[in-house]
């Protein structure tokens, strides 16, 4: 049997509303279905992720497909398990919740098979609105915005090079293998931990033309969760790699805090009509941040406000998890 070009591997738990969509942008792929084998491993599922996969996949033509079941559940786990199927030369890394273009696996084997140096490629995270709601449109544009998600290639766009990690990534199947694949002690930001590992053994690369969508949180609530969450597990990191937080990082957690002590200072100083006005320049300053950028969908006044309030909580969440994880605070609701 002839090695397959590639395989798209999809860790999924509890998506029934988001499989079927991301599996027929995987079989819309300009690599020919004779060439791809899909992998989709299913964490324990209630919903019957599982089953729509096994109906979609069954007739598509491919070089070969699985759908497995992990117990365990955890990303990580799934992701490795997965790893250990695969039979594809190169694998690309696909979340069920994915919007990827036609040429997404074409254009990650071609960097791989022409840049002997390139270990991991991937490319530039764009969130998608759900729907035209200003709920979904707006979080959308503040997931989008290329100041408040910080200053990381694969979040803001750049010119192709390397980078410090990628959004998803594509891999020579046997060298992911080589370096141990995924740590499962990091069910939150192990993607970041593999390519930094990744790093040491060649160039982590990100590529301007391969921008993928995703489908983000349906509210501010689960927003927040999943920042406080992220923020968490980014202490654990630096704590178990010995790494520290980059420059964009320390502005985060350092910023907030010097400019709420200098405001307080200030304000005690400022008439009422500077107070008034120092309030005004606040809210266009906070107008003029909320920018999504080329990518970002257009949107109405309230869509606009959704965008701010979003843009909050995930700087807010993200700072209280850090500092919750840091301090000893609360309970990590993951």
């Amino acid at each position: 049997m002839t090695r397959p070009v590639a395989t798209v591997l999809i860790p999924a738990r509890d998506e029934h509303d988001a499989i079927a969509g991301c599996l027929e942008r995987v079989l819309a792929q300009t690599v020919d279905r004779s060439s791809l084998e899909v992998v989709v491993v299913d964490g324990g599922s209630a919903d019957g992720t599982a089953s729509v996969a096994v109906e979609l996949l069954s007739d598509a033509g491919l070089a070969s497909w699985q759908v497995l079941t992990n117990p365990v559940g955890t990303t990580p786990s799934n992701l490795n398990v997965g790893l250990a199927a695969a039979t594809g030369a190169v694998l690309c890394r696909v979340d069920a919740r994915s919007v990827i273009p036609p040429d997404y696996v074409a254009g990650c084997v071609a960097v791989l098979e022409a840049r002997p140096d390139v270990v991991v490629v991937g490319g530039r995270q764009v969130a998608v609105a759900r729907d035209d709601s200003p709920r979904a449109v707006g979080i959308a544009r503040a997931l989008n915005n290329r100041y408040g998600m910080g200053g990381a290639r694969y979040r803001r766009g750049a010119a192709s090079g390397p980078a410090d990690t990628v959004y998803l990534g594509a891999f020579r199947t046997d060298e992911l293998r080589a370096a141990g694949g995924w740590d499962e002690r990091w069910s939150t930001n192990q993607d970041f931990e593999l390519n930094r590992r990744m790093a040491a053994r060649g160039t982590v690369w990100f590529e301007a033309g391969l921008a993928v969508g995703y489908l983000p949180r349906r509210d501010l609530a689960g927003l927040w969760r999943q920042y406080v969450r992220f923020g968490r597990w980014k202490v654990r990191y630096w704590r178990q790699s010995g790494d520290r937080p980059r420059p964009r990082q320390l502005v985060l957690l350092v910023g907030p805090v010097v400019a709420a002590v200098a405001a307080g200072i200030g304000w005690r100083r400022l008439g009422r009509g500077a107070r008034t006005g120092a309030v005004a320049a606040g809210i266009v300053a906070i107008g003029g941040v909320e920018v999504a950028g080329p990518s970002g969908p257009p949107g109405t006044l309230t869509a606009h406000v959704m965008s701010a309030s979003a843009s909050a909580i995930v700087a807010l969440g993200w700072l209280w998890g850090v500092y919750a994880e840091w301090f000893g605070l609360g309970s990590d609701r993951r």
